[in-house]
C-alpha cells in the first residue's frame, strides 16, 4: 500500500465541498492512483451507517485526512484504517455485495455520502483500474 498522498487544507475544502457524483468520481479516481481505500474502525470493528429503514452501508474515503474528519460524535473513538484497493475489490466489496451491505462513497462530516450497490462501486473501480495498470 502507497502512502497516502499529501492534502493540502485547500484542496481538502475544495473536494469535500464538490457534490456526490464529483466526490464519487475523485473517490474512483483516487483510489486507483494511490491503491488504498480508508475506512473508519476501533476495535470493535468497522463503522456503518444506516438509514432509516434499517440498512447498513460501509462508509470508505480515498485519503485519511477526509475519514479523520468524519470520527464525530459517535464515530468520535475510531481511527481511519486502510485497505489495500486488491483486496479491497476482490474480498471487501464481493462479500458486502453477497451480504447485500451497500457503501457510502466518500461521507462529509455532515454524512452525505454517495450510496452505491458494492457491485456497483467494484465495476467501477476495476475500470478505473485497467486504465492505469
Amino acid at each position: 500500500m502507497h502512502t497516502p498522498y499529501t492534502l493540502s487544507p485547500q484542496q481538502f475544502a475544495a473536494v469535500s465541498a464538490l457534490a456526490g457524483p464529483e466526490r464519487y468520481r475523485h473517490f474512483v479516481s483516487r483510489v486507483a492512483d494511490w491503491q488504498t481505500v480508508w475506512g473508519l474502525r476501533n476495535e470493535g470493528g468497522w463503522v456503518t451507517v444506516g438509514d432509516d429503514c434499517g440498512n447498513s452501508a460501509l462508509p470508505f474515503w480515498p485519503h485519511p485526512e477526509y475519514a479523520a474528519a468524519c470520527a464525530t460524535g459517535e464515530w468520535a473513538d475510531n481511527a481511519p484504517m486502510a485497505v489495500g484497493i486488491h483486496e479491497f475489490v476482490e474480498r471487501w466489496l464481493p462479500n458486502l455485495a453477497t451480504d447485500g451491505v451497500v457503501v457510502a462513497v466518500f461521507p462529509t462530516p455532515a454524512l452525505r455520502g454517495v450510496i452505491v450497490p458494492a457491485q456497483q462501486l467494484e465495476t467501477h473501480i476495476r475500470e478505473e483500474l485497467a486504465q492505469i495498470e
